[in-house]
């Protein structure tokens, strides 16, 4: 009885070994496995999360790229408007004076006021020749606000043409003393402006608060005398605290007027019959104030 109590014992236990043995292992392998599985899990969708987001920034890192390469066409259609705009065109510095009648032609600066014939100017230089039949042709005056806050007056250049006169008498001038006691006097002199050789006078008259500096140019051509009177003007008041125009700079910018003259060989009216136009002077100005149609002015561009 007692040997069957002891098998029946062994047995009993190795049945206990054996279940004990199962939990065991269930209980210590299976968390383990299922913990792999989830890591395995979690780095899968780790790895594919960092996929996606490679894609997304190589996406965005390209989308400059293709920005930067289309950028070129943008000038070649900003171009367009460019060609379409209107060239904005430098008005010319000067005009040019044509007189087809006494074969005269100058330049001067459009900055300048023109006035031709017996519209010349308000109260004309007076002509220095030394005969009468003179005819005024044009007159250009500078602006009166070309020199501020000096006492500049006024300065122009006034043309005159006399075809009752012979080349001796041309070289001639009235000495301004005859019309000012307080005029300056000064023998006549040869100077050359551009393509014409002139016979130069200068006088000067008036008191401090108003002087008339002028400068004659006398060329004789066509049977006729060609007078260009340069007048610079100073005025000033006892209390006037104005700086002193420079005078040779004004009449610097007055003889280049003179220098481009031009006088083309012309038959001019009046220089066959000079006995009759000293007799009828002023009838002679009037003939020739209406052939002033002939008178044009042109600008650079027409030449």
């Amino acid at each position: 009885m007692a040997k069957l109590e002891i098998n029946r014992t062994e047995g009993n236990g190795k049945q206990d070994f054996k279940q004990i043995e199962g939990d065991t292992w269930s209980s210590i392998y299976l968390p383990a496995i299922c913990a792999g599985i989830v890591m395995t899990v979690v780095l899968f969708l780790a790895v594919s999360c960092s996929k996606k987001s490679d894609k997304a920034v190589s996406s965005g890192t390209t989308a400059p790229a293709l920005a930067a390469t289309s950028a070129p066409p943008t000038p070649v259609a900003a171009a367009l408007p460019e060609a379409n705009r209107k060239i904005k065109k430098h008005r010319p510095a000067n005009a040019t004076y044509v007189n087809g009648t006494y074969g005269l032609s100058f330049s001067y600066p459009v900055k300048f006021s023109l006035k031709t014939g017996d519209k010349a100017v308000p109260a004309p230089v007076q002509a220095n020749f030394v005969k009468p039949g003179a005819a005024e042709i044009a007159a250009v005056d500078m602006p009166d606000d070309s020199y501020p806050d000096t006492d500049f007056s006024a300065a122009l250049v006034n043309v005159s043409v006399n075809p009752g006169m012979t080349a001796k008498e041309c070289a001639q001038f009235v000495p301004y003393s005859a019309y000012s006691k307080e005029a300056e006097v000064a023998k006549p002199t040869t100077v050359k402006l551009g393509t014409n050789e002139f016979t130069e006078l200068e006088q000067m008259n008036g008191e401090m608060d108003h002087q008339s500096d002028m400068k004659y140019f006398h060329l004789f051509k066509n049977g006729a005398c060609y007078e260009f009177a340069l007048d610079v003007e100073i005025s000033r008041k006892a209390d006037d605290e104005l700086a002193q125009a420079d005078r040779g700079k004004i009449f610097q910018q007055l003889e280049k007027i003179v220098t481009t003259a031009r006088i083309k060989d012309v038959e001019l009216p009046g220089t066959e019959k000079v006995a009759a136009s000293e007799t009828a002077g002023a009838d002679s100005k009037t003939g020739v104030d209406s052939k002033m149609e002939k008178a044009q002015v042109v600008s650079p561009a027409q030449k």
